[in-house]
């Protein structure tokens, strides 16, 4: 297990996970702060779950959370961190955000008439969570994993409420790896060292 800060990034189905769950032990006291909380349940994304609670060592703890994960990290000393991932986090954050300003049927037309001031808060506010954490890690000095999703490499999204969150994911990635001791990047399975 590397200390400090490891960030791994990686495609849909690239083995990122896997390889996170990797740098620490099975028999290591370690929390495992799943993001992916489903808010509006459906079969496709039960088994996703499922399957990735199976895989998890008997020994680990399971937070299932999005929010104040700073706090979480603050109140309890543990070997470590795996953080799955940072992608969800981002998008169950602006969900919350944007839904407490409309209603789910209007989201589209609320996003398109966000000004440039309203739109530089909503993602400050999203930013802030993830800064927030990585500052309890630095000041902790406890292991982390944390995972996310490689979304810059596809084509531009064809919605504002696609291309918002793309820039999204992308802004936070680059806070976190540039925070990062050890960044890598998983392509079918296969780990590059980026840092």
């Amino acid at each position: 297990m590397q200390k400090g800060l490891t960030f791994v990034l990686g495609g849909t189905k690239s083995g990122k996970s896997k390889f996170a769950e990797a740098q620490f032990r099975a028999e290591q006291h370690i929390c495992y702060v799943a993001t992916g909380v489903s808010q509006h349940p459906d079969a496709e994304m039960q088994l996703r779950i499922q399957r990735h609670q199976a895989r998890r060592s008997q020994y680990w703890e399971t937070a299932e959370q999005y929010r104040d994960l700073a706090q979480l990290v603050r109140n309890q000393k543990m070997d470590g961190y795996l953080i799955d991932d940072l992608t969800m986090l981002i998008t169950n954050c602006f969900y919350e955000l944007v839904l407490a300003q409309t209603e789910p049927e209007q989201l589209d037309r609320y996003l398109e008439h966000l000004t440039w001031d309203e739109l530089q808060s909503l993602t400050d506010q999203l930013l802030a969570e993830v800064q927030a954490l990585l500052v309890a890690q630095r000041q902790t000095e406890q292991a982390m994993v944390i995972v996310s999703d490689e979304v810059g490499l596809g084509i531009v999204p064809a919605t504002k409420q696609a291309r918002l969150l793309r820039d999204l994911y992308g802004e936070a990635n680059q806070l976190v790896a540039q925070a990062a001791e050890h960044v890598y990047l998983v392509v079918s399975g296969l780990p590059q060292q980026l840092k």
